[in-house]
């Protein structure tokens, strides 16, 4: 694009970030689900296992590209049951960084079992990338703009794919900023639509400026102190027991056996989503999988936030489950 002069000023960001994965080669891609299948295909995987207990996307990203999608079951520890007959070892195996709380030790066991790991960190940014391996990270569950998602590894090669566009789409978030995240949800919710119809894109410019503007040291130190309070006060009655080890997670994951928690706190304008329902309803997905669609609440820890914040969210949360 030719330089222009003149006219109106565009959004000032202060330029903090220059590289988001010292050591490691990385393409900046528009969304999580494209960077799995951006690796299919840069690197001539015909076959991916993904876990049943996963967004619906990924499945979809992969379908657009031609790629044949296997499934496989996760136990009460977060971690693979092979299927009958096992893993094709030629095919890329995607293990789902669930809540962002994957342990070192997962990620080495994951690594001895499979020859083309993908890591979908999508939920856990702030994770390190393996060597051997691939990663995918989203950039918008994380942070405050509209899209945006990075590939890492090593020696990527680069795809005759056009840059995405996010302006016309991005409107949500000043929305909530002036009106609240509520008051914004449906604007949020055109912009997902966007990003499912834009296909497969690199990181459009203002996501590319916005993020390279964000202090994301600072992020990750107060999503870790966020996560830390919830677990302190509500961790004896979590049944997931998570373990923070590897960087800041996007979510607390809260597993309690009881109906109707997710929308007492809905009530409370403490919105937590239910992931993928159709788990519930699935021949195909195992008890601890139906266990999670159902009773699962992912607690915010956002960087918005403070103690107060959790203490607040926990204090809800006891009286709900008392």
């Amino acid at each position: 694009m030719q330089k222009e002069y003149g006219g109106c000023l565009p959004l000032e960001i202060n330029k903090i970030n220059t590289d988001y994965f010292p050591g490691f080669d990385y393409v900046a891609l528009n969304s999580g689900r494209n960077a799995i299948a951006y690796a299919c295909l840069a690197f001539n995987y015909k076959t991916c296992y993904i876990p049943y207990y996963t967004c619906k996307t990924v499945e979809a990203g992969l379908l657009e590209v031609g790629v044949e999608v296997r499934y496989y079951n996760i136990d009460e520890q977060l971690m693979p049951i092979a299927p009958e007959g096992g893993f094709d070892d030629r095919a890329l195996f995607v293990y789902t960084n669930y809540f962002g709380i994957m342990t070192h030790v997962m990620q080495q066991d994951i690594i001895a079992e499979h020859s083309h790991v993908l890591f979908d960190n999508t939920q856990g940014f702030f994770t390190q990338p393996m060597r051997g391996t691939l990663s995918a990270y989203s950039c918008r569950k994380f942070f405050g703009v509209a899209d945006g998602a990075f590939l890492v590894g090593a020696d990527i090669p680069r795809l005759d794919i056009p840059t995405g566009n996010s302006a016309d789409a991005a409107g949500f978030l000043l929305k909530a900023i002036e009106a609240g995240p509520n008051e914004a949800y449906a604007m949020s919710k055109e912009n997902e639509e966007h990003i499912n119809v834009e296909g497969m894109c690199y990181m459009s410019k203002l996501t590319e400026t916005m993020m390279s503007g964000i202090d994301l040291e600072s992020v990750n130190e107060k999503r870790i102190s966020n996560f830390n309070k919830l677990h302190e006060l509500l961790g004896q009655y979590n049944e997931l027991k998570p373990v923070l080890e590897n960087g800041a997670p996007m979510v607390y994951p809260f597993l309690f056996e009881k109906e109707g928690l997710r929308e007492m706190l809905v009530e409370k304008k403490i919105f937590v989503p239910r992931w993928w329902r159709w788990i519930e309803e699935s021949k195909d997905t195992n008890a601890f999988e139906k266990k999670l669609s159902k009773y699962l609440v992912p607690l915010p820890i956002t960087q918005t936030y403070d103690d107060a914040d959790m203490e607040y969210i926990a204090d809800i949360l006891l009286k709900g489950i008392q």
